[in-house]
């Protein structure tokens, strides 16, 4: 009894500091969320009932094709967020495509259609890429609370969306998006000017982290191989993300020992794998809510392990998210287009046999995707298919350089995911207060994590540490 009352004020007071962090979450930073529910509008909830599956890859296609070439250009247009004429553009196709398909259901003309699809996705791409510069100027744990915390808001939309009328919806449709572009402008305003993105750099392209993006398109393709998008929205869509949402963010604020980072993804492989299995017609045809719920949870919990990768990525070596991003996305979405295709190609021309046959043969192919990425980079503060040659020479690259040294030492000391980011805020010149308020953690956690760093590095001062941390050794090896 005693044991217990002991253990109640402090149960009690580190629930109420978690409560304290969760309310002093700006409102400004659930835009993704908003975003998400606003593209469900157009395919999910029959009130734009001339817009098909077709339409939808259509829509898809146009995000991934915008996305390249907003990559392509991110030296001349970047950063977006603050490009006043990017904004407008943004803003202009968004809601311009929303209109133009509101009228295609009182005026059904197939160009009225084509060019909202269009519009529309265009427009959406560049959304996305405001908020990948947005997360790329925050600290992975940061990015981990906003977006889930996001995900989990835009999920709460899509639900209150399934019970509204048509009319209700093409409203929404019309003004969520000035709405998500509003807070990306006010979230970037939170952020010091130091931290704000910058322009993109000409010599961009010569880096490019292949493997989270190998990673994300073996499983789009999947998942237009399956045909996802065909199915209708039921409760185990919405329930999946939201729980598994509701997981980051709690884990995360909670700074409990069994979740890290590298929880995320050890969570997101079984679920995505049981809700793609329940895909395949012999496990019921596309059936229902559990495989809904699965592939949902999978996929949203990937999803934002791949954000924490290349926004971390950003945040480390100051390399463009614009153009890494973009990159990632067009490949992303072009590829599920293929995945698409190649799943209609089988299920109209290929025998039940064989068609069985190349499902299984897919899923064993994303098992070893996993399995390859996995094994080579274990959580989000390892390399990612980045050589050290990518980042440049100059005086200016240091940060970077230091940044990927203290991932090799990270590595080679058998640091945990949390001791890794504290490096990464020690080498960054962040006093305890700083990390304190970064982290949502007290200081003397902080400090507990600090003397570990000190231990496993053998040294005993944050100027021994930082010593070798920039070491500069560019030209060894």
């Amino acid at each position: 009894m005693i044991r217990t009352a002991c253990r109640m004020p402090d149960f009690r007071m580190r629930w109420g500091a978690v409560a304290r962090r969760i309310v002093a979450i700006p409102i400004v930073f659930f835009g993704v969320g908003i975003y998400r529910a606003w593209l469900s509008i157009f395919f999910r909830y029959g009130a734009f009932p001339a817009v098909g599956i077709f339409d939808y890859f259509v829509f898809e296609g146009a995000i991934g094709v915008a996305s390249l070439v907003l990559a392509l250009l991110a030296s001349r247009i970047t950063p977006l967020w603050a490009n006043n004429r990017m904004v407008a553009v943004t803003l202009a196709t968004m809601i311009g495509g929303s209109t133009l398909l509101v009228a295609y259901n009182f005026a059904p003309l197939p160009l009225l259609k084509a060019a909202g699809l269009v519009s529309a996705g265009a427009g959406l791409a560049s959304l996305i890429l405001m908020w990948a510069e947005f997360y790329g100027s925050l600290n992975p744990m940061r990015v981990a609370i906003y977006h889930a915390l996001a995900i989990f808001v835009g999920e709460c939309i899509k639900w209150l969306f399934m019970g509204m009328s048509a009319g209700y919806l093409m409203f929404f449709a019309l003004v969520l998006p000035l709405v998500s572009v509003a807070d990306v402008r006010l979230s970037m305003r939170h952020l010091p000017d130091h931290e704000l993105p910058r322009a993109t750099r000409k010599d961009a392209a010569r880096v490019f982290p292949w493997k989270p993006i190998l990673l994300m398109s073996a499983c789009t393709f999947a998942g237009g191989f399956g045909t996802l998008p065909a199915q209708p929205l039921v409760g185990g869509n919405v329930a999946g993300a939201m729980l598994v949402t509701a997981l980051v963010f709690l884990g995360a604020l909670s700074q409990a020992r069994w979740f890290n980072f590298d929880t995320i993804y050890q969570l997101a492989f079984p679920l995505f794998i049981v809700g793609f299995l329940l895909m395949q017609p012999a496990a019921g045809g596309h059936a229902g809510w559990l495989m809904a719920l699965c592939y949902d949870a999978g996929y949203t919990m990937l999803s934002m392990f791949i954000m924490l990768v290349m926004s971390n990525i950003t945040y480390r070596f100051g390399i463009s998210a614009v153009w890494i991003n973009g990159i990632e996305r067009g490949i992303r979405y072009l590829v599920e287009l293929a995945g698409w295709a190649f799943g209609a190609l089988v299920t109209s021309q290929a025998m039940p046999l064989t068609a069985e046959a190349i499902f299984y043969t897919l899923t064993a192919a994303l098992i070893a995707v996993f399995v390859v990425v996995f094994v080579s980079e274990r959580n989000i503060f390892s390399k990612w298919g980045i050589k050290v040659e990518s980042l440049g020479t100059d005086e200016a690259d240091r940060p970077a350089h230091i940044s990927m040294r203290v991932s090799d030492l990270s590595r080679l000391h058998g640091l945990t995911p949390r001791e890794s980011e504290v490096l990464q805020l020690l080498v960054r010149g962040k006093t305890m207060a700083d990390m304190e308020a970064e982290l949502f953690v007290a200081q003397g956690t902080i400090k507990a994590h600090i003397n570990h760093i000190y231990r496993k590095f053998d040294v005993h001062s944050r100027k021994e540490l930082l010593a070798l941390c920039e070491t500069d050794d560019r030209s060894q090896g």
